[in-house]
């Protein structure tokens, strides 16, 4: 980890105490050539730092049957195109990749306590709304989780309606922004909110706060409710920390309410 410019600066200083008679003085040219050489030496800290994090992430994914990998591959459904041996891999891929006939467009994979495999996806509409798989895309899409899935993995597609999302806010706003272009800008951001989980098929609280206080013009906000009902749930559930998407994306419900309240009102 990269280490702060004022800690290498403190490293070279030691260093060059314990040798030589240097100017106490805080303008000292000596100094200077410390803070360019520390500044340096932190850049290239910080690149270490991103490869290291690629690096990382790159070796995840080609480790195959890790639920990273599963997620991938999830993307890489191609429909109506046929999966074929890859001798030099050792798996079952397309001889070609065809973007138009990749129709998952949110997955989500996560293990169960018994250690099924779940995968819950969903596509795009021609309106660009998150929709299920139809029947057709949704048998496909099984052949193929069965065909790539390592022998003995038990495994489960769930491909249904959106988990409905309720949420009360209480948004705290600068009066010098204008209310109506805070609260539209709060909503932009919670919509970008909902199509960015992605992954896990979670939905924390605390991210969701994140997503309304760093819009412009927010000073604060407080969560007052949230709940989650997915095509399984009779009614409402209250989410404290986090909850599983059954779906594994959301809407939220049209009764959801976003209460604009100026920070002098306090």
């Amino acid at each position: 980890m990269a280490r702060t410019i004022q800690q290498i600066e403190t490293g070279i200083t030691e260093r060059l105490q314990t040798t030589f008679s240097l100017s106490t003085s805080a303008a000292a040219e000596w100094r200077l050539w410390v803070h360019a050489v520390a500044y340096c030496i932190y850049l290239f800290e910080i690149v270490l730092d991103t490869f290291k994090a690629e690096m990382d992430a790159d070796a995840e994914k080609e480790v195959a049957g890790t639920v990273t990998w599963y997620n991938d591959k999830c993307y890489e459904f191609q429909m109506g195109h046929e999966l074929v041996f890859n001798e030099t891999t050792g798996l079952l891929e397309y001889e070609r990749d065809d973007e138009a006939a990749r129709v998952v467009k949110i997955a989500s994979v996560n293990v169960a306590e018994d250690n099924t495999i779940f995968f819950r996806v969903a596509t795009q509409d021609e309106d660009g709304q998150i929709v299920p798989l139809t029947s057709n895309q949704l048998l496909n899409f099984k052949n193929y989780v069965d065909a790539i899935k390592f022998a003995g993995t038990k495994s489960q597609v769930i491909s249904t309606d959106a988990d409905l999302v309720k949420y009360d806010i209480k948004v705290y706003y600068n009066p010098a922004n204008p209310v109506a272009t805070v609260q539209e800008a709060v909503l932009t951001s919670l919509e970008a909110f909902k199509t960015s989980q992605k992954f896990g098929g979670v939905i924390y609280s605390h991210k969701l706060l994140e997503a309304v206080t760093a819009v412009s013009g927010v000073v604060t906000a407080k969560l007052v409710s949230l709940s989650r009902k997915g095509t399984e749930d009779d009614d409402f559930i209250a989410i404290d920390t986090m909850a599983t998407l059954h779906a594994g994306y959301f809407n939220y419900t049209e009764d959801s309410e976003l209460e604009m309240v100026s920070i002098n009102d306090i």
